[in-house]
């Protein structure tokens, strides 16, 4: 019977064996990192884009959701390098939802990914560089700035095979184009209803410069949410560290004053009394004596003065005080 269930036990064991070592025929579905900028591009909406590109060495491609109205050339420039510089990851950038758009600094980042699409009824264009104001650049200062921009877009436009022309007109004379119009010019390469259906459009595409085959069939969307600090401008240590402070000092200022008002009573005289002393010198109703309490000699005077004199080496107890003496009792 051992025999039979040691054999029993290696039968099974070898099958487990095979099993374990039998490839896995099925592969995995891919993934896509999926990274919502909603709002203005910032030093926040740039940390958060470069974040999850450098992260997606796994993943097959990042699809930027894009729904801005414009922001710093600065932080925008962060974003195109990031996406420009992702040698072995695609970017898709989808200006979604529908009416949303991808205004001013918005379109140099739909110009620099890989695959642009937009949802119906969204917009893109209207690039031209403004003050923090909103106002015209004035000068050689403004027609500076005004011809990088116009550079770096028609740049961006050339290297992914679209619109040149349109591309540099956004930034030199702010045009606009629909989700429709900027697929009839070339300007994008899908519009979409949603996030799945661009992937299934783009799947088996090769892009440029990159010269990257995309496999998106069936991939798995990932969503990526912005960090506390890219979210928030600041790390979450800078809110919680002082908020601990503050929290402890509270904490120390109640501890502080129910140990007063609890030990206020057994501090000082009043703490001694119903303690117990030694008398050093007989204590008198008429002159008093000396006490040991405490680790000190104290003055004393009887509780009741018609008592006889309470002789040295007697325990006795304190009941109060009087003046700077202690009155005491013997011990019953």
């Amino acid at each position: 019977m051992k025999r039979f269930c040691g054999l029993l036990f290696l039968v099974l064991g070898a099958a487990l064996s095979l099993g374990a070592c039998e490839p896995d025929t099925k592969s995995a579905a891919p993934e896509v990192y999926v990274v919502r900028v909603d709002g203005k591009i910032d030093a926040r909406a740039a940390g958060y884009v470069e974040r999850v590109v450098s992260e997606a060495g796994e993943a097959e491609a990042v699809a930027i959701e894009l729904d801005t109205p414009g922001g710093s050339l600065d932080h925008t420039q962060r974003i195109v390098e990031a996406l420009s510089n992702a040698q072995e990851t695609p970017v898709i950038t989808y200006v979604s939802p529908q009416g949303a758009k991808a205004a001013s600094a918005g379109t140099f980042i739909v110009m620099a990914s890989d695959v642009a699409a937009m949802a119906p009824q969204t917009r893109l264009g209207a690039a031209a560089p403004v003050t923090v104001f909103g106002g015209d650049i004035p000068g050689t200062l403004g027609e500076k700035v005004t011809n990088d921009a116009a550079a770096l877009i028609r740049g961006l436009a050339e290297a992914h095979g679209r619109n040149e022309e349109w591309a540099e007109d956004s930034v030199r004379e702010s045009a606009s184009a629909s989700a429709e119009e900027a697929l009839d010019i070339g300007v994008v390469e899908y519009v979409e209803p949603d996030l799945e259906s661009v992937l299934d459009a783009a799947d088996g595409e090769r892009v440029e410069p990159k010269g990257i085959s995309l496999d998106l069939a069936g991939a798995t969307l990932v969503e990526r949410p912005p960090t506390f600090k890219e979210r928030f401008g600041v790390p979450l240590y800078a809110l919680v560290i002082p908020a601990v402070l503050v929290l402890l000092v509270a904490v120390g200022a109640v501890l502080y004053v129910l140990r007063t008002s609890r030990w206020r009573v057994s501090t000082g005289r009043e703490g001694m009394i119903g303690e117990i002393g030694v008398v050093r010198r007989p204590v008198t109703g008429g002159s008093g004596g000396m006490v040991f309490v405490h680790g000190e000699l104290w003055g004393a005077v009887p509780e009741d003065p018609s008592t006889a004199p309470l002789e040295a080496d007697t325990e006795v107890e304190i009941v109060g005080f009087r003046r700077s003496a202690v009155v005491v009792r013997p011990i019953k």
